[in-house]
């Protein structure tokens, strides 16, 4: 990377199908803040989530795994009634590559093995092969944000958007408004946190389908949630086929495994919802959708229903 004379490192978690790569707004800010490391944050969505919390551990900002923390100390909460251990890690991460070349040269022996329960299958003694229903033995692990701690400057970025429980009028999820609400100074090193929505930048796949969160259908379904409110807020309608309107917020449909509007929008034509004004704003269109670049629809039909420019 040196040779290629790279700066900038981003890190993200492999599942996460929301994760904006190279996301320009979070680049920016951590450059802007002349940071060594950065981290996205979302708000914890309840208590024993788990998720890793960004907070200060004897005065130095790292993340806590949620396997690390007692549930009294996951339920504190502050007096306006917020989780004060609410700033859930998604591993999404900024780092200049003199700083990770200077953990790695200087500090990589100070990082700390943790412990993973784990479901670990085995051979038992008649050679059969076993999958165990609950944890029966432990990984020891390093992470990636453990390097965390060798960060000496916090800063603590605040998504404003207007709205943003409305798909519809969420005008801000395309021109997002940000605040600087804290900021810590911790000798040389600088380290920034970023505050993004978790319906628009995480859903982790973690299990298969038979658990009840974190899996292939969750994840689809927040993949088809996020670009449908893209085609909203562009002007697009979804219709029925017998043409009546579906609303903006649909119901779901008996079969849970089946989001009732399906919708994908290829990377090469918007990067965050942009710019989709021109192909569909005032149109109708029916599920499934799928909408491609002009190099794309030259190539081979896909197997799915799509748009091409007029």
């Amino acid at each position: 990377m040196a040779r290629r004379q790279l700066k900038y490192v981003h890190v993200y978690c492999v599942d996460n199908i929301l994760v904006k790569m190279a996301d320009p707004v979070f680049i920016g800010f951590c450059i802007s803040k002349d940071a060594d490391c950065g981290a996205k944050v979302v708000q914890k969505a309840y208590p024993t989530e788990p998720v890793g919390v960004v907070c200060r551990v004897d005065g130095v900002y790292q993340v806590v795994e949620y396997s690390e923390i007692t549930l009294k100390t996951a339920e504190k909460r502050n007096p306006d009634g917020t989780l004060m251990f609410n700033a859930g890690n998604i591993c999404n991460h900024f780092f200049t590559l003199e700083f990770l070349k200077t953990v790695v040269s200087e500090r990589e022996g100070e990082l700390k093995h943790h412990i993973a329960k784990k479901k670990i299958a085995y051979v038992d003694d008649q050679g059969e092969r076993i999958k165990p229903e609950k944890p029966n033995g432990i990984k020891m692990e390093k992470f990636v944000f453990d390097v965390f701690q060798f960060s000496r400057n916090f800063a603590v970025l605040e998504v404003v958007r207007k709205d943003e429980f409305s798909p519809v009028k969420n005008k801000s999820s395309h021109n997002p408004q940000y605040r600087l609400v804290k900021q810590w100074s911790q000798n040389n090193t600088k380290f920034a946190m970023f505050e993004v929505l978790r319906e628009d930048e995480f859903s982790p796949l973690k299990n298969n389908d038979s658990a009840e969160k974190d899996t292939p259908t969750t994840a689809r379904h927040a993949l088809f949630n996020l670009h449908h409110r893209w085609v909203l807020l562009a002007g697009g309608r979804f219709i029925e086929e017998d043409g009546t309107h579906i609303p903006p917020i649909p119901s779901r449909k008996e079969d849970v495994h089946e989001y009732p509007v399906v919708c994908e929008v290829s990377p090469l034509l918007s990067y965050s919802g942009e710019s989709l004004e021109e192909h569909v704003n005032g149109k109708e269109f029916k599920s499934p959708l799928l909408l491609l670049s002009t190099t794309e629809q030259n190539d081979k039909e896909p197997d799915v229903k799509k748009i091409r420019e007029d």
